[in-house]
Formats: C-alpha cells, sequence, structure tokens
C-alpha cells in the first residue's frame, strides 16, 4: 500500500526540552511526554524534503521545511526542534539536543497590494546523519 507523504503540521519547541529522549529502533525516538509544542499556523501544505549528499566521504543528510505563515515567530536564538505531522498522523522529529541545530530563515513579506501574499516563509535547514526519526507515541 502507497502513503500519502502530505505534511498537515508543523509545531516547535526549544531543543532542551528533549532530555531525556530515546532511539528505540533506527529510524524511531521516543520523546518526553511533557514537551511544550507550539504550533505554528501553516498554509497547506508545507513541504519537507530530505536528499544525500557525500562530502569528504561522509554522508551527510539535509532535511528542508518549508511552509508559508501569517504566525510572527519570535524565535530569537533558540535552539529549536520541529514536529511534523504528516496527513496519516505520522509524525517526524526535525533536529536533536545536540548539535548541529536546524537553522531558520525567515523572509517577512510586505507588499505593495492587498491582494498578494503577505504571509511569512519559513525555511529550516537541519543537516545530519540520519534521515529524521518518527516519533513514537
Amino acid at each position: 500500500m502507497k502513503s500519502i507523504k502530505l505534511v498537515k503540521s508543523v509545531a516547535y519547541a526549544y531543543s532542551t526540552q528533549l532530555e531525556g529522549s530515546v532511539l528505540i529502533a533506527n529510524r524511531t525516538v521516543r520523546i518526553p511526554s511533557n514537551i511544550l509544542w507550539h504550533s505554528i499556523c501553516v498554509k497547506d501544505h508545507p513541504s519537507m524534503v530530505s536528499s544525500t549528499k557525500t562530502d569528504d566521504k561522509n554522508k551527510v543528510i539535509t532535511t528542508t521545511l518549508k511552509f508559508l505563515t501569517p504566525d510572527d515567530l519570535n524565535i530569537k536564538r533558540r535552539h529549536l526542534v520541529f514536529k511534523v505531522t504528516l496527513i496519516d498522523d505520522r509524525q517526524f522529529l526535525v533536529g536533536s539536543s545536540e548539535r548541529p541545530y536546524p537553522s531558520v530563515e525567515i523572509t517577512e513579506n510586505c507588499p505593495d497590494a492587498v491582494k498578494d501574499n503577505q504571509l511569512n516563509e519559513v525555511v529550516v535547514t537541519h543537516k545530519s546523519h540520519e534521515i529524521p526519526p518518527y516519533i513514537k507515541v
């Protein structure tokens, strides 16, 4: 059976809250239940792409999460992790409590006409040696 991999929601938390996470399988992680996730209002449907590249004989996987939001994300200089939920309710964890942390780029749009896109464009990039793991609930 084929699965449809459309992203339906995105939430973020601070990486320090991941203390106590356990990798229970190759691509599955169990995280603490007391994590305070901050939901982000996103325009349907965000995209998440993981691509593999070899750099100096080391495998590097770059995961890029792109979405549009009306929210004013006041992230400042905190290290974040992201929970990405697909339409079949599977969840991925982008980032970890260790370096390298995901980098977040926010582009605020202030168009000259009301009909143009006024949403903020957010691009989250995370480099790792593994594909983002599933979250075990």
